[in-house]
């Protein structure tokens, strides 16, 4: 009965904070959006006379008029957003979620209160200026901020912070990008590279769900990206997408080392670490000053792709279409390299913001330029055009991010709530596989671990339940020494000092009677342990371990009646000694169960 009031307990306080942790999320992806498309009219609109282009809003955007003060506006951009990060919260530079995912691990849930405001404004202000960035990595850290900080006033436990956390980043992301079920999902995946946290699923989902309901009575039901209606209806294609699928683990893994790359050398930079988001702008500007595509997160650059629009470079105040596929083909290669170098500049710089959407820009790149390769050299295989060019590009969005970001299941259900395209679930799960299996372990949050055994978060749990599963018989020691009642202390001291144990049985006629302990020993002068008899110090209030008990549950006594081994006798009620437990055999055992489970990666 106890056991049911606590667990009734715990789902009652998980969807009372599920609940608010999801109307907090709605509400700051609101002020989020707001406060980002402000700064983009400050910074980019007035100055530079350039409208971004809108995802859901498929028409040809005007080319920049002043495209020679874009890198002025990314760099002071850079600087403001610099300033407000390394002044007061320095752990929301970068793209967020690691930082999320490293508080999960490493930091027992905590984020610090501020850390919410400081990732939303900087983060608005690098991606309003043109920075090259995304909105899911400030939206991860800010609704795990929100979680946090909820759990710390709810005074709940770590697991419970932990878990609030996670549902923080499941409704940060769902909310922002309108896919409830894709952001939870990705919640609990992207903390592990082959793993789950599940005991968050249920919080997240709702949480997530409440988010995207406040935020879609503010934004629309609209889905983020409006794009041509895909259609599979052709199995040869998955040779197409299994190609896309290799093509986006080799350019993935392209991305994650060019990000890292950039961030070490931005590390090393001796400068004020405020100025080096500063520096970051400058280079992005430059670049986007001749390719304006690669600036903020690139979303309605994509869109405008599934339609066959293909502006290229700006010359002379316009936009540049070249007749030829394949120029139009280099360029979109060309555009993804921009993007990676872009952000890895922006990011690795120390600027803030995330890493989703450019990995989407960059697969869409890579998807348009295989799939306008294969219209023209083999257009009876792709069918109706339109269709497989959009196909291409949202599954080469897909495979792309999914293989650096190891959340595939995830990303597949995101980008497919992003877009509607739910006809491409079967290809692009294959080129997303693919593109998974490939890319190895090159992931863009070195936060992550391998899986729940590998966090700290779950240390205690997974060596209690390994513990578990093994018992006292597979440990123990079968050879012994033994003592007599009428044995000598001094005796008892040698087999000590012979066999390293601490405590020696003492056995009367086949059956335990007694232990007597090194420190039993060391009351008796040292002048009467010749004749002093173990019978006589030796400790009968006997606590023993059993063949059959588990090692946690020997483990456990051991540390209550503050011993460092135990007896073990054949059954209970019996006092037939069958063999010794020390702590040592217990790790033994434990590591030996490690080593098989892990194999040499723990060696």
């Amino acid at each position: 009965m106890a056991e049911f009031r606590r667990k009734e307990r715990y789902y009652h306080e998980l969807v009372i904070i599920a609940v608010i942790i999801g109307v907090f999320c709605g509400l700051t992806a609101i002020i989020f959006s707001t406060l980002l498309n402000l700064i983009m009219q400050l910074f980019l609109e007035v100055p530079v006379e350039y409208t971004i282009l809108e995802p859901n809003k498929p028409e040809i955007p005007n080319p920049p008029k002043k495209p020679w003060f874009i890198p002025l506006i990314v760099t002071l951009g850079g600087l403001l957003a610099g300033i407000i990060v390394f002044k007061f919260a320095p752990e929301a530079e970068g793209h967020g979620t690691d930082a999320a995912i490293a508080a999960f691990h490493r930091f027992a849930g905590k984020v610090r209160a501020r850390v919410p405001l400081v990732k939303m404004v900087a983060s608005a202000i690098t991606i309003g200026s043109g920075g090259s960035a995304g909105r899911e990595g400030p939206m991860a850290q800010i609704g795990a901020g929100i979680g946090s900080k909820l759990a710390s006033i709810f005074k709940f436990n770590t697991r419970m912070r932990r878990i609030a956390l996670v549902t923080g980043i499941g409704a940060g992301i769902g909310t922002i990008f309108k896919a409830p079920l894709g952001g939870a999902i990705f919640a609990l995946e992207v903390l592990y590279k082959r793993d789950f946290e599940v005991e968050a699923l249920l919080s997240t989902f709702i949480a997530s769900s409440i988010g995207y309901a406040i935020y879609g009575v503010f934004a629309g039901w609209e889905p983020v990206f409006k794009i041509p209606s895909p259609v599979f209806q052709n199995p040869v294609q998955l040779i197409f997408y299994s190609m896309l699928g290799v093509a986006s683990a080799l350019v993935g893994v392209l991305y994650v080392k060019a990000f890292f790359t950039a961030r070490t050398l931005f590390r090393q930079m001796r400068i004020p670490k405020f100025c080096k988001p500063a520096v970051g702008g400058l280079l992005t500007g430059i670049i986007g000053m001749f390719i304006p595509q690669v600036l903020e997160t690139s979303y309605g650059w994509i869109t405008l792709f599934t339609y066959g629009i293909f502006p290229t470079i700006l010359k002379n105040g316009s936009w540049v279409y070249s007749n030829s596929w394949s120029i139009t083909a280099l360029f979109l290669v060309l555009l993804a390299l921009a993007k990676i170098a872009a952000t890895s500049f922006t990011i690795g710089s120390g600027g803030s913001g995330g890493v989703f959407a450019p990995g989407l820009t960059i697969g869409a790149s890579i998807g348009a330029a295989l799939g306008i390769t294969f219209m023209n050299i083999a257009p009876n295989f792709v069918g109706e055009q339109t269709s497989f060019l959009t196909s291409a590009i949202v599954i080469g969005a897909m495979s792309l991010f999914a293989a650096v970001s190891k959340a595939p299941i995830a990303v597949l259900i995101m980008v497919s709530e992003m877009t509607k395209t739910y006809e491409l679930i079967a290809p692009a799960m294959l080129s997303i596989a693919i593109a998974y299996f490939l890319s190895g372990d090159y992931t863009i949050y070195p936060e992550q671990v391998e899986n729940r055994a590998h966090s700290p978060a779950h240390a205690r749990e997974f060596h209690r339940n390994l513990l578990n599963e093994m018992k006292v018989k597979d440990a123990m020691k079968t050879e012994f020494p033994t003592l007599k009642p009428e044995a000598s202390v001094e005796e008892a001291l040698r087999v000590m000092a012979r066999s390293g144990l601490r405590g020696i049985p003492v056995v009367s006629e086949g059956e335990l009677v007694g232990i007597v302990a090194f420190e039993d020993i060391t009351n008796v002068p040292k002048d009467l342990r010749k004749t002093t008899k173990v019978e006589e110090i030796m400790n009968r209030r006997l606590i023993v371990a059993y063949p059959d008990e588990t090692l946690y549950e020997a483990l456990k006594a051991m540390t209550m009646h503050n011993v460092a081994q135990l007896p073990v006798v054949k059954h209970r009620g019996s006092k037939e000694i069958v063999g010794i437990l020390t702590r040592r055999d217990i790790i033994e055992a434990h590591d030996r169960m490690v080593l098989f489970i892990f194999g040499e990666e723990e060696t």
